[in-house]
């Protein structure tokens, strides 16, 4: 394992990288949620709910130079509400940095104005804790499944909560178009494994989100897929010893992000793109992650010393 990589660095380096890496994060699993998965946690029992658990996981994750967690979020008084606040307090300790995956899906619930509803709990429990995730200084928050939503109810809902644009609010998808106006400032996908060509695939995207001048393409790497006893009509994309997710990284770093690259993921473990420690895998993803990750800082690095 990676993980004394961590504390060979200087406590300044520990902190974010100028060029990010962010993994999603998912805090919902319980030691017999494990059933329809390809694989298993290499350290059991698995529970979301440990605060043990979470602490080891930032560590791991710091071990291979990942900045922070993007964590799947139902909303204020949610199970993952509750992971999310000691997701903040161990990261806040430990140098790492968190914000929220906003599960649009699950709190669009009634209407719009649950989502108006969430978006101001979260601000006023969130917005302006020290480890959150932040770009040039604002709070980073991401979006999952935007199109439930078409522009102008997002750009109303955005108008209502944060008028003044403290927050950077990143989108998901391959709607572009989502990029037009002020409502969003950033764009990543969720997955590519369903590509026969990742690398094209990616460089087309960042392609299409650089005709936005001013916005944030951040781009993803995935270590594999294997949903086939999930559901009816799931797949696989073999790990290949890594160089899946090798080929995948590499390819986000090719087609130019704006700030970071997300990883897809930390632990979806019944979706089989975890980089998380596992039984079939041991740390090989979290290797690779290093490897690419200083890549990335070295590229932040940089810019920084260029301007």
């Amino acid at each position: 394992m990676v993980s004394l990589l961590l504390w060979l660095l200087p406590p300044a380096a520990r902190a974010m990288a100028d060029h990010p890496v962010l993994a999603l994060y998912y805090p919902w699993y319980d030691p017999d949620s494990f059933g329809a998965a390809s694989d298993q946690p290499a350290v059991q029992p698995y529970e979301s709910d440990d605060p043990a658990l979470i602490r080891r996981q930032v560590e791991e994750a710091q071990s291979a130079r990942i900045d922070g967690f993007v964590a799947a979020w139902f909303g204020q008084g949610d199970r993952t509400d509750k992971n999310f606040s000691t997701l903040l307090g161990i990261a806040q300790d430990k140098g790492f940095s968190a914000t929220i995956y906003f599960e649009t899906d699950h709190i669009l619930g009634t209407g719009p104005d649950a989502v108006v509803a969430q978006l101001r709990s979260f601000s006023h429990d969130y917005l302006d804790h020290p480890a959150l995730v932040r770009y040039q200084g604002k709070p980073v928050i991401f979006f999952w499944r935007t199109r439930a939503l078409d522009l102008a109810t997002w750009a109303s809902i955005r108008a209502e909560v944060d008028p003044d644009h403290r927050a950077v609010w990143i989108a998901e998808g391959d709607q572009f178009g989502q990029l037009t106006g002020d409502t969003f400032d950033g764009i990543h996908p969720y997955s590519i494994a369903w590509s026969s060509n990742p690398a094209a695939t990616l460089a087309r995207y960042g392609q299409h989100a650089h005709a936005f001048p001013g916005k944030l393409w951040i781009p993803i790497a995935m270590p594999g897929y294997d949903d086939a006893r999930l559901r009816a009509g799931g797949f696989v994309v073999p790990r290949a010893d890594g160089a899946y997710y090798r080929s995948t990284f590499q390819a986000a770093l090719d087609s130019q992000p704006d700030w970071a690259v997300l990883i897809t993921s930390w632990n979806e473990w019944l979706e089989g793109h975890q980089i998380e420690p596992s039984l079939s895998y041991g740390t090989l993803s979290l290797e690779i992650t290093a490897q690419f990750a200083a890549q990335l800082h070295a590229r932040g690095a940089a810019s920084q010393g260029a301007g």
